[in-house]
């Protein structure tokens, strides 16, 4: 119990930090204008308020490592080493995110760097080589290995850029996912992975004060980007440490992914770019129909605990093929859902055929 409450201690210090730090981050003169049709806000908005969230998880490891007894003698060296680079790595997503809130980015040179913080990110944190199948394991060769990891890493902190676009939506669950990796990561023993992800949840919480329901602060794309690698490397630190089977972590940040994804391969099987702004996710759709953001993002958060506990239940049982099957369900109901709210919606003439 004494690792549970230096966790909840470490993300209380991160959420004050953070509401403190985003606060002065609001007198900025960094804003997001609404100069696209698929921006949901009408008057120029402070953005940028990952700074505020960054600065607030530092200050909860801080607070961890300096406070916490229990702490420094149940971490390991080798995940204390694990957890400062996977950190590392989110700062400088956070860095390319900052820049590209500043000083707009072209597509061109961030996918450059984007792909090479992706692939460092997979070799300095680790590699996911075995997909545990129950009884059965597959055993992955370095190449696929560094490719499956790099891709978890890019399309993860892509997804959650993608779905933040209402207020409150895609932080609050990334918090609400961070909560359940970290209940997994003490269950597992990977203490490191807990730290990082308490304290990434406490920073989400403390921007959200300022961010839900009414948007005084947006998070930006050093936000978005810092969030999903906090969330993605710190699921890699605990597949490495405690055993975690690498289909865990996609079961408790499902809704985002799957939002996602599945609008991508909407907008491939109709030969739009991929590339291009748009607002085909379904919470804009809903956004559409006359949902409001308060309602929108707590049915989120919703889908999101419920994740989080099929995600702690299946990581309980790593010697069956619990994990894959549960995730081969969501999918197949992500799916049905998906195509049942587009049809709906191109009959209301709210979505494009």
């Amino acid at each position: 119990m004494g690792v549970i409450w230096d966790l909840v201690l470490a993300g209380a210090v991160a959420l004050t930090g953070s509401v403190i730090v985003c606060r002065a981050v609001i007198g900025s003169p960094i804003l997001d204008a609404p100069d696209t049709t698929r921006k949901a806000h009408r008057a120029p908005t402070p953005t940028s308020g990952g700074l505020g969230v960054a600065l607030g998880f530092a200050l909860g490891l801080v607070a961890l490592s300096s406070i916490s007894v229990v702490w420094r003698h149940e971490i390991s060296e080798h995940g204390a080493l694990m957890s400062t680079i996977a950190s590392a790595f989110a700062y400088a997503f956070l860095v390319l995110g900052f820049l590209d809130d500043a000083f707009p980015l072209g597509p061109r040179l961030k996918f450059l760097v984007f792909s090479a913080l992706a692939v460092g990110a997979a070799l300095a944190v680790g590699l996911v080589r075995a997909l545990p199948l129950g009884a059965e394991t597959i055993e992955l060769a370095f190449p696929w290995a560094l490719l499956g990891t790099a891709l978890w890493v890019f399309t993860f902190v892509n997804c959650v850029n993608f779905m933040d676009g209402a207020n409150g939506l895609a932080m609050g669950s990334v918090a609400i996912g961070l909560i359940a990796l970290a209940a997994i990561a003490v269950n597992e023993g990977a203490i490191s992975g807990a730290g990082m992800a308490a304290c990434g949840a406490g920073a989400l919480i403390g921007f959200l004060y300022w961010n839900f329901p009414d948007g005084r602060l947006f998070a930006g794309d050093s936000g978005a980007l810092f969030a999903g690698a906090v969330a993605c490397l710190a699921s890699l630190v605990v597949i490495q440490l405690g055993a975690l089977s690498p289909f865990v972590a996609p079961i408790l940040f499902f809704p985002l992914l799957a939002d996602a994804l599945l609008t991508l391969a909407w907008r491939a099987s109709r030969g739009r770019s991929l590339l291009d702004g748009h607002a085909e996710h379904l919470y804009q759709i809903a956004q559409r129909a006359g949902w409001g953001r308060r309602r929108i993002a707590v049915y989120y958060w919703l889908a999101m605990a419920f994740c989080g506990l099929i995600g702690f239940a299946v990581a309980q049982a790593p010697e069956t093929p619990a994990a894959p099957i549960a995730l081969g369900g969501l999918a197949l109901t992500a799916m049905v859902i998906s195509a049942l709210v587009r049809r709906a919606a191109m009959k209301a003439g709210i979505a494009e055929i």
